[in-house]
């Protein structure tokens, strides 16, 4: 005896992810809003559309420093106040790197907005969606928002010892150290 069963449909809709993309970018180190806004975005969409992921929400901050609390920053507060509205239109938050996102411990207190709100939070260096009760993944943001704050520590004391010089990179993230500089 055999039974007939069903075929599924061969083209299904498949239903898409929706995230909202959080980015951004200072002038401070005289950066290129455009190239970075489309490097950030291009590394947040290679994680997300291998899961049906696709951006619906943008929140890009211009002309802001790390520094600032994300309440001071106008779209990383737009995106706080949005996480409360459950007609936000996403249900998951994309960033294409934490370092331009976090500062010293913004993330400790960032993720308990979003875990609050059910919207989870994706970073390419997890490879996915941020665990919030997993102690590994908190570990990976905390040394994000410390190598961030690092970042502008060592710029500042290079500065200092090159007498007020500015660099447009610090000269260790671009593979420099202050030994190599030379002055003309």
């Amino acid at each position: 005896m055999s039974i007939a069963l069903p075929v599924p449909d061969p083209s299904p809709a498949i239903l898409a992810r929706r995230f909202g993309f959080l980015g951004r970018v200072s002038t401070e180190d005289n950066q290129d809003p455009e190239a970075s806004y489309n490097w950030q975005k291009s590394r947040s969409r290679a994680l997300i559309e291998p899961s049906s992921g696709i951006i619906v929400a943008e929140y890009f901050d211009v002309g802001q420093s790390r520094s600032l609390p994300w309440k001071r920053r106008p779209r990383a507060a737009q995106l706080l106040a949005d996480l409360a509205d459950p007609g936000r239109g996403f249900d998951a938050v994309v960033i294409g790197e934490p370092q331009r996102a976090f500062y010293g411990n913004q993330y400790s207190l960032v993720m308990p907005v979003f875990a609050h709100y059910g919207v989870e939070l994706w970073v390419p260096e997890v490879g996915g969606p941020i665990d919030p009760d997993s102690e590994a993944h908190d570990l990976i943001m905390s040394v994000f928002g410390g190598l961030s704050k690092g970042r502008g520590r060592e710029r500042q004391r290079t500065e200092r010892q090159y007498g007020g010089v500015k660099f447009h990179a610090c000269p260790k993230s671009i593979g420099m150290h202050t030994n190599d500089l030379r002055f003309r």
